[in-house]
Order: structure tokens, then sequence, then C-alpha cells
């Protein structure tokens, strides 16, 4: 570990030689040294042949590259990550990179293309896309030996810190003449600029509930059972804060205020209270580009985050907005940088991008209850839950669900939805038993595949996760039969709708949810809106009163404790990178594996450090202002529950 002892210092170069694969460095402010130097080292990249669509191509495999370089259309490059920890607020003033020894070689085929990124609804070609524009240049690709990225947000230990993440390519590729450049030595130069007043926070409240007035009677019994288990808690209501802070709108005031908790108290976890006032709201909660106020018993903001295309978003709700305080800088990550009060815009082949940090600064999660009565579920939920360890006859029980999400035949024919969960459960949760709902299952058990009768059998038997990955939207999880991409009635499993979760009977044997798929957690839906066919509904004229997820945690008889999914389009990769699949290697399938790995590395098991975790984790790969889906997949991680929730209970005093 780099340190720096004297506070005096205000600029520190650091150069960093690397022996192989790269891994996170902490540098902090109590170094003596001004430079560090480390040798790296890469291998000769292998090679491989592939054919895809009857085209041969070329896999490129450097041993020491943990990652891959995904653009659609473009060669797939390894890539390997370096993170370093700052003290936060810390100035990053450049980073090079330079080659100490440097080699070509001729390939006999082109290098193969990264696959492309598909939402639901979309219908997947059967053949690889490939740029033109990039496959028919001799300039090397990518065009430096790195770039880099900033953030300001938590690390593993829940210490402020602004992250620098180095992304180094050891072999580029000329796809015009088949030349590929490679690394095997090279030196890291970075220089930056600490704080000379290191960013400080109080000490206070662990959490802090946000909810409308009418709520805060109901929210007692929460608050004196967290104050019971040492989670020092307190209520702020939305009156006071509107009247107390400054800001643009209602979300913004909301944001400032747990600003001023971070600060003062140090505030670990946000929990917003409140979700649309009814089940019979006519125009889906949005009041202008950026805010849903007046429907909402506690606002939400809309990300315009926007990719265009005849299947698109038009904005979506993300939570992540509250959390995302600061940027790498220690200044207030506003999401409004070019100032039009569009927060987050990023309309594909538009301008006037609004650069967002998107590193969580504090664990947001939110209760959607639309009356007293469910705020009453909720709330009797999780003091149920917390009050003793759960049971590990049951809560070691990990649900797998899923089949074969994607029509890729042309480009390595997997069942996405199951290669993913089970890649997820042997990486982070092999200490629980998986229970396999598998499509592929079909011809060996009827009783071991996605089927409505088969899902609500083995979640009422309890479990302490419940994984599906397939296809969503607000009404109904579903996904595919091998190589059975029809969508008529009786030719896919079915999956679970709303309106079967009332058979959902597991009692107080609750699981934490993840959802892969489009728009489950879409929590502006009603009975109104999604009646009248509105193409964003999703629905297709299918009424609800409530999207999937909240169905899952405001049952009384069982469903979820929490559940995490997405507010708008989910996206996934198809195929394989060099031989491995793509499913769980970015976008959708990459957040829900961060979110396990997180909490499996965790001290501190609880909710929202696994969010926050899960987020970070994927912007340490896929920086989120490098690519629109990746922005987007961060944006709309939507974490429904308390954040400060122990998973599997607190163990009895």
């Amino acid at each position: 570990m780099i340190k720096i002892k004297s506070k005096s210092l205000s600029c520190l170069a650091v150069v960093l030689l690397l022996v192989g694969g790269f891994t996170t460095l902490g540098i902090s402010q109590q170094t003596t040294t001004t430079a560090q130097t480390i040798n790296l080292h890469f291998t000769t990249p292998t090679t491989t042949q592939t054919t895809i669509d009857s085209r041969t191509y070329t896999e490129l495999t450097v041993p020491e590259a943990d990652h891959t370089l995904i653009a659609a259309g473009a060669p797939a490059i390894p890539m390997t990550t370096t993170t370093l920890e700052l003290l936060f607020g810390t100035v990053v003033t450049s980073v090079d990179v330079v080659p100490q020894a440097t080699h070509t070689m001729t390939l006999l085929a082109p290098v193969k293309p990264s696959p492309q990124a598909f939402p639901d609804g979309q219908t997947t070609p059967t053949t690889a896309y490939v740029d033109p524009a990039v496959y028919a240049s001799a300039q090397y690709y990518p065009a430096a030996w790195f770039d880099y990225s900033t953030g300001g947000g938590l690390n593993a230990n829940g210490e402020h810190t602004t992250f620098l993440v180095i992304r180094t390519f050891p072999a580029r590729v000329s796809p015009a003449t088949n030349t590929v450049q490679y690394l095997q030595d090279a030196t890291i130069t970075v220089t930056y600029r600490v704080p000379t007043t290191p960013k400080t926070f109080g000490i206070g409240y662990d959490l802090v509930i946000i909810t409308p007035r009418i709520f805060n009677h109901f929210l007692t019994p929460l608050v004196k059972e967290k104050n019971s288990h040492g989670v020092n808690t307190t209520v702020m209501t939305l009156d006071t804060i509107y009247k107390q802070y400054q800001g643009y709108d209602k979300p913004e005031k909301i944001k400032y205020f747990i600003k001023y908790a971070l600060d003062t108290w140090n505030t670990k976890y946000v929990l917003l209270v409140g979700g649309m006032k009814g089940y019979f709201i006519g125009n889906g909660g949005r009041d202008d580009t950026s805010s849903g106020v007046k429907n909402w018993y506690c606002p939400v903001r809309y990300a315009n985050n926007d990719e265009g295309g005849t299947v698109h978003d038009p904005g979506l709700i993300s939570d992540l907005y509250y959390a995302d305080i600061y940027d790498s800088a220690a200044n207030f990550s506003s999401w409004d940088t070019n100032g039009d009060h569009v927060y987050g815009k990023w309309v594909a082949g538009q301008s006037g991008k609004d650069t967002l940090d998107l590193y969580p600064d504090i664990a947001v999660g939110r209760l959607t209850c639309r009356n007293i009565r469910e705020l009453r579920i909720m709330v009797d939920k999780i003091i149920t839950y917390e009050a003793s360890p759960a049971d590990p006859t049951w809560f070691n029980r990990e649900v797998l669900i899923g089949g074969d999400t994607f029509d890729d035949t042309g480009s390595g024919d997997i069942n996405e939805g199951e290669v993913s969960t089970l890649y997820d459960h042997n990486e982070s949760l092999a200490n629980f038993t998986p229970i396999e709902l598998f499509a592929s299952n079909r011809n060996i058990s009827n009783d071991s595949t996605p089927t409505p009768l088969n899902i609500i059998r083995e979640v009422t038997k309890g479990c302490g996760f419940l994984h599906f990955d397939g296809h969503g939207n607000p009404i109904s999880w579903n996904t595919h039969w091998h190589d059975l991409f029809s969508w008529k009635k009786g030719q896919t499993p079915g999956g679970i709708h709303v309106y079967d979760m009332w058979a959902l009977l597991n009692g107080r044997k609750l699981p934490i949810c993840i959802v892969g798929g489009c728009h489950n957690s879409m929590i502006n839906v009603s009975i109104l809106w999604t009646l009248s066919n509105n193409t964003y509904t999703w629905t297709k004229g299918t009424a609800t009163p409530r999207c999937w997820s909240e169905w899952m945690i405001a049952m009384n008889h069982g469903g979820a404790i929490a559940c995490m999914g997405n507010t708008g389009l989910g996206y996934g990769l198809t195929g394989d990178i060099n031989g491995t699949p793509a499913c769980y290697q970015g976008l959708g399938g990459l957040v829900e594996r961060t979110f396990l790995q997180a909490y499996n590395a965790s001290t501190n098991k609880t909710l929202g450090n696994a969010w926050a975790g899960a987020i970070t984790r994927y912007l340490n790969i896929y920086p989120g202002m490098g690519d629109l889906a990746d922005a987007k997949t961060v944006e709309e991680w939507l974490a429904l529950g308390d954040p400060s929730l122990m998973i599997g209970g607190y163990p009895i005093p």
C-alpha cells in the first residue's frame, strides 16, 4: 500500500508497474515518498480460431487480462483494470502509460467482434454485428493503450474515496491489416493533487427515514426496532425538508437534505418511504421531464437517459440520483451539469449530455407503499425478519430461475438465464443449496422448469435468495424454452405473473429477490395508465395497480423482503467472449453478479451495502460515462426495501 504522511503535499506522481494482472491499490495521505515503481509485464497474446455465421474470426487472449473491452461491432479486446483508492476529493491531473516493450503479430483472420447489447422486445439478429467503419480502418483499435475514469463513492470498508480506474489494453488491433500490436512491459504514471483540507464527516444517525407526514406515526415501531439493534435512526418529514432546504425542485431539495445528513451525521442509509398515491393514477406519475411529485408520496427523479431507436425508454426512475451526492473531487453531483434542468440527460445522437458521477455515496432504498396498510405490512416484515437469525433450513436455499433469453444461434447457442444465475451462485453463494428451475430441464423433469406452479412451490418453501434472469415487464417475468422464441400462449414456460403471486405462501421465509428483466421495478404504473395501452406502460393494455417488484414486497403472506430490479429496459449480452459466456460479463448480467459479489465480500451484510457495492464494482470495470447502456444499467437498478436491512436477520445477543 502506498501512503502519504505529509498533509502539506499538494501534488504527487506515482509510477505503477504491475506484474501480471492489476489489483486495487489504496493510496492515502500518509506516504513519505513521491513515487513508487512496480514492474508491469504481460505475456504474449494467444490466438484461437472460431467460426460465426460461416465466417472465421480470431479470438485474442492475454492471460493477465481480467476483463474485455466491449463495444458493439468493434473487436473484442483483452482489458485489465486497476482501481486506485485516493484520498476523497483528490484531483487527478494526468495518467500516462509508457510502453517499454511492444511487439507485433499478423493474424490469419479478423478479431472477433464484441457482442451487442439487447433489450427485451428487440429482435435479436442471428448474425454477428460488425461495425464497417472500425473494421475497414488500418488505425489501431483502441486508439490508446489505456483509458481512465474517476468517481467519488464508498469503498468496500464504507469509507469515502476518490476512485481512479485505469483500464489498460495490452493488445491492440489494426482491423484492415489484421495486425496486432501488444505490450509486454510498460509503466503507468499518475499525477494528482490531494485536497489541502480533507473532507470530514460528522457523527450521528446511521439511518435516516424520509417520509410524508401521513406515514410518520406508523414508522415508530421501525425506528424503535432499528435503535434496538444499534442502528441509530431518525425520521425527517418531507414538509420539513421542503421548508429548510433549497433546490430547483422537490427532488433536489431532498438530495440537498441527504447531503446534509451525510456531512453532519455520516449517515450510511436513507430509506425513502412512499410510492404513488394510490392505484388509479392516469399519467404515469411524471410531472415534467425530470420529476414525479404531484402523484407521489415520496418524489422520484426521472433520469433522461434515452437510447433512441424503436424500442427505448423516454426517461426512467432512478433512486441512484439520491445516493450519488459527490463527484470524485468532492463537489456536489447535481446530475444537471449543463444547467438546463433536464436531469441525467443523455440522448443518443444528441448534444448536451450531462456528466454524472454515478458512484453511491450513501445506500438508498425505497418502500413503495401506496397506502397505510401497505406500509404496515412492509414495516412488520422488516421487524420480524430482523428479530432473529433466519433458520438455515430455508435461508440457505437459493432458487435460480432462467431459460434461453436470446436467440443467439449465430454466435454461441447458450441458455443465458441459466448460465448467468448458476455462474453467480457458484461464484458468490456456493454455500447455499441451488434449486434450479431451468427451461433446459424440460427433457428431464417438468417439476424443475420455470412454470408458475413450480416457482410458487419452491418460493413457498422459503429461500434466502431468489434469482430470476430473463425477460420482464411491469406485470410479469418469463423466459423461453431452448431455441423456441415465440411468445404465443403455451409456447413459453410461463414464468410468474403478478396475478399468480397470491399463491406465494412463504409467510416469513422471505428472500432477497433479484430479477433480471425489463421494467419489473417500474414503480410508476397504475390501473388507469396500464389500461390505456400507452406504449410506455409496456403492458399492452393489461391493467395492474402496481409493478411486479412492488407486488413482491407488499404481499402480507409471503413474497420477498426486498427486490432488486430495473425501472426501464434491461440489457443483456449474447454469445461468448473468447470462449466464455458473455451474459454475466456486462450490463444486466454483470450488475446482478456484482450485487452477489458485494454481499459475499461484505462483513456487514446489509441490503444497502450490497446495492451500493454492486454499482461501485460495476463502474470500476465499465465507467458509466463511457457507454450509454452502462450508465442506464446502474441508474435503473432500484433497491425496493430497507437499505439497512441485515440480510438473514440479526444474531441473538
